[in-house]
């Protein structure tokens, strides 16, 4: 067989040992992952749902109250329109009486004023008798009196019978006129009484008007109370499927890390060599994790970490599937500048420092194995770009390149240096 063929098929083989290496990985991130970032946006959109829903039921008891206060203010109205009414009906009872004792009063004229013109016509009728029958008139009884002593005699009884009649007259007149003063002023009385019955009428009408706007008033807030206790209702039950939502979201997160950590259980091995290096193809070291001296002050100091230099931009890839725990997003707030950590079960964790921008993961995020993580960079306390490649185990930071058996490294002082 030429070589060719059997190098195709090392390759072939090779890459089937992977797959069956990967895919339970891979299987395990194939499905929707929940990162940190996605519970915490679920929890903001609680908050604004759970703040909205405040405000609605505050809005909701503040229109319960004014419809309460508007209701009062309708029982007011109401009260004091039947006040109103019962003055009204008092009123007309009083206008009713005088017109009664005006009627009456009027009848007595009426009757008075007839009693006169009888009289009147009843003098008349006398005298014209006497005339026409010729045997008394008021001339033939001063012209027959037998003396002046006589005459004054029938001068007397004329005027005595004339005086009769005026008497009574002037009565009937002075009666006429008593009554009808009294029917004037009971007419004063009337239309005086006739101005407050207006008043009331008016007053009246008022309330009437400012009950309406009132009921008005009373249907727009029962409107807004029934707009808002749906809204606030809305809003509830919005509240409670997030809760369900985020319930559910931190469940399959659990589920994530539990999976995850069953998962490299199974197959992390401080000597597997299974591990992805985090710059394809740049193998050269410029510091190695251990005692150093520090390039920026020249005093002697251990090193955390394994630094590979590369061009700025160049990509950072995972060493390993997992779930980001860090992302540093301040520059100035570390001496590793831009950094993330990657967080692989069994107490395994990577870090990678000095990254030229926020790394493009999440907190909370699962990557997969050789994802590209962020890009190398020379942020925070460096004197160059590149790398800062970290392994913690259990929190003690270890020497990266034990997870890289087999693999052979430039040393900084130039030599060859093997992983492992």
């Amino acid at each position: 067989m030429k070589k060719k063929t059997q190098r195709i098929i090392v390759v072939i083989v090779t890459a089937a040992l992977l797959l069956s290496v990967m895919l339970p990985v891979l299987s395990t991130f194939a499905r929707a992952d929940v990162t940190k970032t996605d519970i915490q946006n679920i929890k903001n959109e609680l908050s604004d749902i759970t703040a909205q829903k405040k405000e609605a039921e505050a809005k909701l008891a503040s229109i319960r109250n004014d419809m309460s206060k508007t209701k009062e203010q309708i029982e007011l109205i109401q009260s004091q329109v039947v006040l109103t009414e019962s003055e009204i009906n008092a009123s007309q009872a009083i206008l009713d009486q005088y017109d009664l004792e005006i009627a009456a009063k009027e009848a007595e004229i009426a009757s008075l004023e007839a009693q006169e013109a009888q009289q009147y016509q009843e003098f008349y009728q006398q005298v014209r008798w006497m005339e026409e029958t010729g045997s008394i008139s008021y001339l033939s009884i001063l012209f027959e009196a037998g003396s002046f002593a006589d005459m004054l005699d029938h001068a007397i009884l004329v005027t005595d019978i004339m005086d009769y009649s005026n008497r009574i007259i002037d009565k009937l007149v002075a009666t006429q006129a008593e009554l009808s003063m009294v029917r004037e002023t009971l007419q004063t009385d009337r239309d005086a009484q006739a101005a407050v019955q207006q008043e009331l009428e008016e007053r009246k009408a008022e309330l009437e008007q400012k009950r309406a706007q009132a009921n008005t008033l009373l249907n727009q807030i029962a409107a807004s109370e029934s707009e808002y206790a749906a809204e606030a209702k809305k809003l509830a039950e919005s509240e409670a499927q997030i809760n369900k939502e985020l319930k559910e979201a931190e469940r399959k997160y659990a589920a994530q890390i539990a999976a995850l950590e069953a998962q490299q259980n199974a197959n992390l091995n401080m000597t597997s060599g299974n591990w992805y290096w985090p710059l394809p193809g740049r193998y050269k070291i410029s510091s190695l994790f251990g005692g150093r001296k520090d390039p920026i002050t020249g005093r002697a100091d251990n090193h955390t970490g394994t630094d590979i230099p590369a061009p700025g931009g160049t990509p950072i890839y995972a060493a390993q599937a997992g779930v980001v725990t860090t992302v540093n997003r301040n520059r100035y707030a570390s001496s590793y500048g831009y950094y993330c950590i990657i967080n692989h079960g069994s107490g395994y964790a990577t870090l990678y420092a000095h990254q030229n921008q926020i790394p493009i993961v999440q907190e909370g995020q699962t990557v997969s194995k050789g994802q590209v993580i962020g890009y190398v960079g020379t942020t925070g306390r460096s004197t160059g770009n590149h790398l800062h490649f970290e392994l913690r185990v259990n929190g003690v930071r270890n020497d990266v390149l034990k997870l890289y058996p087999g693999m052979t490294f430039t040393s900084p002082n130039g030599g060859k240096l093997n992983g492992g």
